[in-house]
């Protein structure tokens, strides 16, 4: 009966090794989906219409233009620190099979895709989580 708990105990660490694990995972697919949407991407230019605060960051909200038609979006990849003034130009690279797809370029050519966040510290966390079961498991 003693052992019940330590079985709980047991789930409860490998279901989050394996959440941290999944969260890396979704990242660096989306990771992967951008460089692939950046590797066909075509540039338009555009000017930013609005900016927001989202978690301390300036998001911009930008209108360009594609094959005649007016867009507005968020750039899938946000540049971290960046400042943003409505009314500023920018250069987007849109994705050509999506328009509505779009990132803001720095400068001409810099559209860097994000590295996953904290891919290397979930995953560590990750692992210790697994072996601390294992652990358990030894000791039980």
């Amino acid at each position: 009966m003693a052992a019940m708990p330590v079985v709980v105990v047991q789930v409860v660490l490998v279901a989050a090794a394996v959440a941290l694990v999944t969260r890396v995972l979704w990242s660096a697919r989306g990771a992967t989906d951008a460089r692939r949407r950046l590797a066909r991407a075509r540039t338009a230019s555009g000017e930013v219409i609005a900016v927001a605060d989202v978690d301390g960051q300036a998001v911009p909200t930008v209108r360009y233009h594609v094959a005649g038609a007016r867009l507005e979006a968020i750039p899938r990849t946000p540049r971290p620190g960046k400042r943003y003034l409505v009314g500023q130009p920018v250069d987007v690279r849109y994705d050509p099979e999506e328009p509505a797809w779009m990132t803001v370029e720095s400068v001409q050519g810099d559209a860097r895709v994000p590295r996953p966040r904290h891919a290397v510290a979930s995953t560590v966390a990750a692992g210790v989580l697994v072996l601390a079961a294992v652990l358990l498991q030894l000791l039980a």
